[in-house]
């Protein structure tokens, strides 16, 4: 018996669950919430999927977001949707959900557009070759790693900021050396 073993049999004993264990920063505060969100990020990466493949193409969007990150050419609609994500990200911790429920949802967008390639065909040298399925999760796994975890951890600071801001005691993260009595 490991010592992962023994520590879900203590967590049992005590008449706590597996999801008590966790921080609530990372899972959220409610499970079912947190899972109707994941859900939904699911059905959102296969949207996403099926309409970028339907219509301008995961390679478009592909030049277009190098284009913007480079500075070659400016495109108003990746930074758009850049923005749009990290509110998302910043709207999802604010319901309490936490961090992967937040970063489910952001990174739905980008495995969606490399999701999109499955089947597409491109040319190496004189041969063309078809994206498998394999590939395409590849490059959404990629995709959602390298431009969905930062957006989603960037909105999810967004909204602690936001939220510790908006609370009474003015941006400070610690109570009061000395409480006032009265």
């Amino acid at each position: 018996m490991s010592s992962d073993d023994t520590r879900i049999d203590r967590l049992g004993k005590r008449g706590r669950s597996l999801v008590s264990a966790v921080p609530p920063w990372l899972v959220g505060h409610n499970p079912t919430r947190s899972l109707t969100i994941v859900f939904l990020a699911t059905v959102g990466t296969l949207a996403v999927a099926a309409g970028v493949g339907m219509t301008v193409g995961s390679d478009r969007v592909a030049d277009a977001a190098v284009e913007t990150w480079r500075g070659a050419t400016v495109h108003y609609e990746i930074i758009a949707v850049a923005c749009l994500l990290v509110g998302v990200a910043a709207v999802s911790g604010a319901l309490n959900a936490g961090l992967i429920p937040a970063f489910s949802l952001v990174a739905s967008v980008p495995f969606g557009i490399g999701l999109a390639r499955y089947g597409t065909e491109y040319a190496v040298g004189n041969m063309s070759v078809t994206v498998s399925l394999s590939e395409a999760i590849a490059d959404g796994l990629g995709a959602a790693l390298v431009i969905g975890l930062p957006l989603a951890v960037l909105g999810y600071l967004v909204e602690a900021a936001i939220r510790r801001v908006g609370s009474g005691n003015r941006g400070n993260s610690s109570s009061p050396l000395r409480p006032n009595r009265s």
